[in-house]
């Protein structure tokens, strides 16, 4: 009787142990499937933030190349105003030459000026669009890298059967979550 309570206890402790490995494997895979998601969400992020860099730097270089044109039209404008300046002295010519120096002057002034301040608006709002983007592309790459370990630990604790893997995998798969969103708020 005493040989049959023992194998008894033997089959539940094993019943119970069976039962213990199925729910961490299961407790795993789930969180296995959930860091997977957010991963998915933070690679897909990157990539974009990484196209946002590569955006803002050309609107900036376009609108660099935009200002230096305009600023060699000033100062080929303002060459011109000078040399009718001097060509007209001392004659008929001079009225001519000043008012033609004048208009040159105020074309400047007018059309040039305005324009010079509008690109460098455009300019420091594309740098900081492009650093913005930057440091979300470094947030999601650092969410990627903490939800890509938590994944494998998860996965390994499956495996070796030890909670404690699962658990530190569980938190490093957080930490990726946590820079996913700072990736978000930045």
């Amino acid at each position: 009787m005493e040989a049959h309570r023992s194998y008894e206890r033997f089959e539940r402790s094993n019943e119970v142990a069976a039962e213990s490995r199925s729910r961490h494997a299961t407790t795993a895979a789930f969180a296995v499937a959930v860091m997977a998601a957010f991963l998915a969400v933070s690679a897909f992020l990157a990539n974009k933030a990484v196209k946002e860099v590569i955006t803002g730097e050309t609107h900036r270089a376009d609108a660099t190349a935009r200002l230096e044109s305009n600023l060699l039209k000033t100062d080929v404008i303002e060459g011109n105003a000078d040399l009718l300046r001097v060509l007209g002295s001392g004659s008929d010519k001079e009225a001519r030459a000043a008012v033609e120096a004048r208009q040159r002057e105020s074309r400047v002034q007018s059309e040039l000026a305005p324009a010079d301040a509008r690109l460098h608006h455009e300019i420091d709002d594309d740098e900081h669009h492009v650093e913005t983007y930057d440091d979300k592309h470094l947030a999601y790459e650092l969410a990627e890298v903490g939800l890509e370990v938590g994944i494998v630990l998860a996965s390994v604790s499956i495996i070796i059967r030890r909670r404690w893997l699962l658990g530190i995998g569980s938190a490093v798969g957080a930490a990726g979550v946590v820079a996913l969103l700072v990736g978000f708020l930045v």
